[in-house]
């Protein structure tokens, strides 16, 4: 009994202790509560009252007659697509309705769940979450979001509620892979604009900034909001970054050079050595064709071209032709023959040498694997004598969701549009890229832009990526068709330059291949597949971060690293399994690979001797503006 008595005693004094820590975190919970709201001042009244005011003026000027910038979704491919995913999720239900009610009841289960462990953690107690973001989930990084049961639960049950959908479209059977492909992206792009982050009263980190000044971020963001979209019906993107701060030629592509030779498609920049002896194979440096070659040559700290020059390198770069309607039939092998050729020609007269080192990025990669393809076929002495390609799609299998925008239905959509105006806008692929990584390059922008009125930092690589060119409605329409549906890289003879069928696999110059494990645009495994066709003349490396950052890699700043391996394995995850980590840029480990296809190293004489056109960046880099663009 004694025992008992003095038992009962010892459980009185712990619950009574449980009690207590409950009550202190509750007390603790009210604080932050009441810290939260603090600061809250009648004069919000006045600043949602400017909101109200500014709102009813957008909706009185909206009208349908504007145009529309983000006209890049069929909304017959869209209806058709989400029409099969119903009718296979309904025949679902009928042959295995007791699967069916599982994943509900699952669901179901799991919100009751989290409701159950709310009320725990509202009375004090320690729960642990149903559902976490995933690591690369940058949206619920604001403390709040866990500190606060409420928001706590609005993150943990949107989260639910992605899953549920996601495991419910993986799970229909009988559906076409592709359908499903943009079933599921169509849907996650929903989920991603209906995240609790992009509400201004479901987002704790707005709500403290509008009690903080009153209101003013929203009155700020929202004249922002119509300010950027007084010509597009609420349809524009916000800014990647402040495009006010640079300007080409004054504090971006500044290394010193000269136009030495132009065509319709393009001018060729040469860049005044800065060693008295330099290789004697020159280097020619393609860009995408949808953007401007400075992504070489951005700042004097990040330049590649600079560092090229200090390396010893004579640098040409081929800057393309913003095109207008007139350019309309203008092909991909204009641009290979025309383009990229003409311009391997012109620099081997002018360095008075037979071969050159051909360096191309993205779908200049495309261009200049054709291209190499092409002579692989047609002359006997191949001027390339060595092809470095970054971040270019070989296997458009491997594209991602990419591929979701590419498909029969798609491409009739997007054929008229282009052939109507005799371009496919540079900008709408910028909101194409943008839409591949909504939370990152959309909805992180939109918050921060217009909820929170912060102002957009200025970066260069984003600045570029918003300078775009406009790409010809034949060259656009062959390379969508041909090149990314068909894939016809992967098959030998399916494309055809001048009449001459391209087979990579006849290819046998020296090839260094590189891509980025985070690229959106170009999955790597896609860019590795040149290793698969010329696995004997291909050295393959992998770069840490993403399209862009992963290229501009400088070799001062000791950032990211890059893989390597030296094992005769020939598939991608194979590769990676067995590839050694190695800090740093790669820019160097390039270098190394370099050097022995570059010749001996021979006084500089050229510069003096160049026609010189006028200046660099030249007439053609400066054709457009890119807040023209949006």
């Amino acid at each position: 009994m004694l025992h008992g008595n003095l038992q009962d005693g010892s459980e009185g004094k712990k619950k009574s202790k449980d009690k207590s820590k409950i009550k202190t975190k509750q007390k603790k919970s009210s604080e932050k509560a009441q810290e939260f709201f603090e600061g809250l001042h009648p004069s919000i009244t006045e600043n949602m009252e400017k909101l109200n005011d500014l709102y009813t003026s957008f909706v009185s000027n909206f009208t349908p007659d504007k145009p529309n910038p983000l006209n890049i979704f069929s909304a017959d491919v869209m209806a058709k697509t989400f029409s099969e995913t119903h009718k296979v999720m309904v025949n679902t239900f009928v042959v295995s309705p007791d699967e069916w009610d599982a994943k509900q009841k699952n669901y179901l289960s799991d919100l009751e769940e989290l409701y159950q462990r709310t009320m725990g953690r509202l009375q004090g107690e320690e729960v642990v979450p149903i559902i976490v973001p995933q690591g690369n989930d940058k949206r619920f990084k604001s403390v709040e979001w866990n500190d606060f049961p409420v928001f706590d639960y609005l993150k943990q049950s949107y989260l639910l509620h992605c899953k549920y959908m996601n495991e419910l479209i993986d799970s229909l059977e009988g559906m076409n892979p592709k359908t499903k492909e943009k079933a599921k992206f169509y849907v996650r792009s929903m989920m991603d604009a209906a995240s609790p982050t992009n509400s201004p009263f479901t987002n704790p980190e707005v709500l403290k900034e509008t009690i903080r000044t009153q209101g003013q971020n929203l009155v700020h963001g929202y004249q922002k909001f119509l300010e950027d979209n007084a010509n597009s019906n609420f349809l524009s993107l916000p800014m990647f970054t402040n495009l006010t701060e640079f300007k080409v030629g004054e504090n971006l592509g500044m290394t010193e050079g000269k136009v030495v030779y132009e065509n319709p498609l393009f001018q060729l920049l040469y860049y005044k050595p800065t060693t008295e002896f330099v290789y004697e194979r020159p280097l020619l440096m393609i860009p995408p064709w949808i953007n401007k070659y400075y992504i070489f040559d951005l700042q004097q700290e990040n330049s590649f071209v600079g560092w090229l020059l200090e390396k010893g390198f004579s640098v040409f770069v081929l800057s393309w032709i913003n095109p207008d309607e007139t350019y309309a039939d203008y092909g991909l092998s204009d641009y290979v023959i025309d383009g990229v050729l003409d311009a391997v020609q012109k620099v081997l007269s002018i360095s008075k040498q037979d071969k050159l080192n051909l360096l191309a990025y993205c779908t200049g990669g495309v261009a200049a694997t054709l291209l190499t393809g092409y002579l692989a076929k047609r002359i006997e002495k191949n001027p390339i004598e060595s092809l470095s390609l970054l971040a270019a799609p070989i296997d458009f299998d491997q594209m991602g969701d990419l591929k979701v925008f590419v498909c029969e239905d798609q491409l009739e959509h997007l054929e008229k549009r282009v052939k109507n105006i005799g371009y496919f806008p540079g900008d709408e692929m910028v909101r194409v890229f943008s839409f591949l990584r909504a939370n990152d390059l959309i909805w992180s922008n939109y918050i921060n832009t217009y909820l929170l009125n912060k102002e957009t930092f200025p970066l260069d690589f984003l600045y570029w990526n918003c300078d775009t060119t406009h790409i010809p409605a034949t060259l656009h329409m062959e390379y969508l068709r041909n090149i990314f549906f068909e894939n016809a890289l992967m098959h030998p003879n399916d494309f055809h330059i001048n009449g001459v069928g391209v087979d990579l696999k006849a290819i046998q110059t020296p090839i260094f291949a590189f891509a980025t494990r985070s690229d959106h645009i170009v999955p790597w495994a896609s860019a590795y597949a040149i290793k698969e066709m010329c696995p004997d003349n291909t050295t393959f490396v992998l770069g840490a971060a993403g399209h862009v950052a992963g290229i501009v890699n400088p070799e001062h700043r000791k950032k990211y690293c890059y893989w390597k391996c030296e094992e005769p394995v020939l598939d991608s995850s194979a590769w990676l399994e067995n590839a050694k980590e190695v800090p740093g840029s790669w820019w160097p480990e390039w270098y190394r690979w370099m050097k022995p296809h570059s010749g001996k190293k021979i006084k500089t004489t050229m510069w003096e001797s160049t026609e010189n056109i006028e200046p660099a960046p030249g007439r053609y880099v400066l054709s457009t503006s890119p807040s023209d663009n949006f």
